[in-house]
């Protein structure tokens, strides 16, 4: 794999660098405050995302077969939750995963979905049905933030989907998503009313002292967060340790309050600061922001070769990496193993896919 290297060394090397920090930081952190080696458990899944780039740009397989997948992964999914919720009565429907993971990969894979090259009409249909069905997904999961992260990443997907999409043409389609998330919020006891409906009461209790609700419970925990990273910028409190600050808390110990069982911040960022100090924060947007600008890289290139099918790929992982970063506001990528490996993994593919595609001088237009 040495040549491959040599060849892709442009977004290899970058992207290692990102993994490398991350990984060294958290380290350092677990090796200082001496805890557990579990917690680097984890964080150490993102080298599949440098093994996966690498074996994809080594193979070199059809990345048609990407399009041909998703779709029938997601009717799928949206099966198994439909049972799930009006055969088994789940409230959380999740494919017998942890709820948030799974909305996460669900909004993922709608957006790749929705990225698919080609101009017809019948590549046009499909993409939309893409997203359609990630979007049912997830209202019949229920997670808030990865359905906003995924309609919030399809407006600058429009771009790639319609390419020369003209100004005029963009702001419309925001005005139409707009008009329709009015009108789904008008719809008498619909999923959407009763969700920002929701969001307003828990946080109008929140105002009044009351953290025993989903948001609640998350404005807490951030604002005990805030505290402990004033006292602990550099540091932070150990890797893993989160934990330790709520129990810490003049809040929790003078209350039995829910909140004070969370292990983690239900934010990236908030959690990488308060746990591993601004490096470990620095560190981990790396593993976001690196990537968006390898992809960015990818898309200019494809761009300026024509070639439709790099810019698909390019669009898709960037869109990923936006509604990874969305989603990691209201959750934290690292505390669950299947939300890390699926972002690794993807991540490596679609950029292993791309750079392979920018180092084309033209491609044929694709229609999957």
């Amino acid at each position: 794999m040495a040549k491959t290297w040599g060849t892709y060394r442009d977004l290899l090397n970058p992207l290692s660098l990102a993994i490398l920090a991350l990984m060294v930081v958290y380290l350092g952190s677990k090796l200082y405050f001496g805890v557990p080696w579990n917690v680097i458990d984890n964080p150490s899944r993102i080298l599949l995302a440098l093994l996966a780039c690498v074996v994809v740009m080594r193979t070199v397989p059809d990345p048609t077969a990407i399009w041909r997948g998703i779709t029938i992964a997601l009717v799928a999914s949206l099966a198994i939750v439909a049972i799930q919720h009006y055969t088994l009565g789940e409230e959380r429907p999740s494919g017998w995963t942890q709820a948030i993971a799974f909305a996460n990969m669900v909004a993922a894979l709608g957006l790749v979905g929705f990225a698919r090259p080609g101009t017809s009409r019948r590549v046009h249909a499909l993409a939309w049905v893409n997203l359609v069905l990630a979007a049912m997904i997830l209202f019949l999961n229920g997670t808030r933030g990865a359905t906003l992260a995924m309609l919030l990443t399809a407006l600058p997907l429009l771009f790639v989907r319609y390419r020369g999409l003209s100004a005029a043409r963009f702001f419309a389609a925001i005005a139409l998503f707009a008009t329709l998330g009015v009108g789904a919020y008008l719809i008498p006891g619909g999923p959407v009313a009763q969700k920002i409906d929701q969001v307003r009461n828990e946080v109008g209790q929140f105002e009044k002292g009351d953290a025993e609700t989903s948001v609640g419970a998350r404005l807490e925990v951030w604002r005990i967060a805030a505290r402990s990273i004033t006292m602990h910028p550099w540091m932070g409190v150990g890797v893993g340790q989160f934990a330790r600050i709520l129990h810490a808390s003049d809040f929790c110990k003078s209350t039995k309050s829910t909140a004070c069982n969370l292990e983690h911040a239900h934010n990236d960022v908030v959690e990488a600061a308060a746990t591993t100090g601004l490096p470990g924060m620095l560190a981990l947007l790396g593993i976001f922001l690196i990537p968006a600008v390898l992809f960015l890289r990818t898309l200019r290139a494809c761009c300026n070769n024509d070639n439709a099918l790099g810019v698909s790929l390019s669009g898709a992982g960037l869109g990923v990496v936006m509604a990874s970063l969305i989603s990691g506001l209201t959750q934290v990528t690292m505390a669950h193993q299947a939300n890390i490996v699926f972002y690794a993994g993807i991540i490596g593919l679609l950029l292993g896919l791309a750079g392979v595609q920018a180092k084309l001088p033209r491609a044929a237009k694709a229609n999957v």
